[in-house]
């Protein structure tokens, strides 16, 4: 009976011991400033879970991660678990390389991710990955601009006429030698991102309904790019010639007074720029409030059974309340779950930062980002449309027409 209890001793303690843990590689991507955070959350999970080590491997912007996880898939060494952005989810269910996750999900979660969240990540009906990192396009201003030229810092313009309106006191020669020194707004041209707001809220849309040809000759549509271009051409509130960055270098400099960011960005924005930071919900146009989400999900490439129930696993514990709450005040992200999004954590956080509220606020008018096998092709096409519109002056309705028809080509 001795030899028996000692041989069943050394069993259990060999397997506490010695038994081999579960290695999850995690692959993500939320800027350099932000890098330690999800260190610090990774190295928290590897600490509480003994049969696990997750190694996370930091791969730079979204660009470079993608093309690391492009060229990943072609060799098969994909990670087990990787951020991906939810415009590029198609790619990888195409090419087999994800599967619907329904099965795997706790339904606690699935209860407590809102479902405008869970549209990021499903198609034909089915989840196929975890909303990890959510952004809107939110309106940014410059408080101390506007207190330089006797505007309210505190009242953002609330529609586009009032945008307008105050972006012509807005753009100003400092000098004085007849040249503007500094303008009121900049619409960047990218693409689906900058488009979406302004043409949903004119009611228009991108697609056809079965999301087979694109229409860039609506009505909508060519509202929507004419209105914009007045900002350069008729109002004069908008640099001529600027490209994205030469904008984005007149806004950090103070040079450049408003425009449409992602909620991303607060957090850099508010400990780096040299002036006050004002965040407001996107301007009603044609008595509409609308903004585009954006981000990135979390997706298990594991295929062997146990690295993917782990994967699943710790890309569950990656979204908890707690983290997601981390995320937000890190970062401003918008929190994945409901309990996170009314806890009495965030009510007290936002009294001390506003502009961070702005970002939760806007998800009564929020949509999905057009969802297309090949958005970036189609993306890449009406950057190229907006660049000729604003950079060259070139007429709107002409550009969209081409553009419509070199577009529906590449999907036929």
């Amino acid at each position: 009976m001795k030899k028996i209890l000692i041989a069943l001793l050394f069993v259990l303690v060999s397997t506490s011991v010695f038994a081999k843990k579960i290695d999850i590689v995690f692959w993500h991507s939320l800027g350099f400033h932000i890098k330690d955070v999800v260190d610090d959350m990774v190295e928290e999970y590897n600490e509480t879970h003994s049969g696990v080590e997750v190694d996370a491997v930091f791969q730079g912007l979204y660009e470079e991660l993608q093309v690391k996880m492009m060229t990943a898939a072609v060799t098969r060494q994909l990670p087990e678990v990787s951020q991906v952005q939810y415009e590029y989810l198609e790619t990888y269910i195409e090419n087999g390389l994800v599967e619907p996750i329904d099965r795997y999900l706790d339904e606690l979660i699935k209860e407590d991710v809102p479902q405008l969240m869970w549209d990021l990540v499903t198609r034909d009906n089915k989840i196929y990955g975890v909303p990890f990192c959510v952004s809107a396009t939110m309106f940014y201003y410059n408080k101390d601009a506007f207190e330089s030229v006797g505007l309210d810092p505190e009242k953002p313009p609330s529609n586009w006429n009032e945008l307008i309106e105050m972006g012509k006191k807005l753009t100003v020669d400092k000098d004085g030698d007849g040249d503007i020194d500094s303008y009121a707004m900049m619409f960047w041209t990218d693409g689906f991102y900058g488009l979406a707001p302004v043409l949903w809220a004119y009611g228009g849309e991108f697609f056809n309904e079965d999301n087979t040809r694109i229409n860039l000759t609506s009505d909508e549509m060519v509202q929507t790019v004419t209105m914009l271009r007045d900002l350069v051409y008729t109002h004069h509130i908008m640099p001529r010639n600027w490209t994205d960055w030469e904008g984005a270098q007149a806004f950090l400099t103070g040079n450049l007074a408003m425009g449409f960011f992602s909620s991303a960005g607060i957090s850099y924005g508010e400990q780096n720029l040299p002036w006050e930071l004002g965040i407001a919900p996107m301007p009603e146009i044609n008595g509409s409030r609308q903004t585009a989400l954006g981000g990135s999900g979390l997706l298990n490439f594991a295929t062997k059974s146990k690295k993917k129930r782990a994967a699943h696993e710790f890309i569950e514990w990656m979204v908890s309340k707690e983290n997601t709450i981390r995320i937000h005040e890190a970062i401003g992200y918008i929190p994945v779950r409901k309990t996170a999004l009314g806890s009495l954590a965030l009510k007290a956080f936002h009294r001390d930062n506003p502009n961070y509220r702005v970002s939760m606020e806007a998800l009564s008018y929020a949509r999905p980002l057009p969802q297309h096998s090949e958005y970036y092709k189609i993306n890449a096409k009406l950057r190229e449309m907006l660049e000729r519109v604003f950079l060259q002056g070139a007429e709107p309705l002409g550009e969209l027409r081409k553009t419509e028809r070199e577009i529906n080509a590449m999907l036929q």
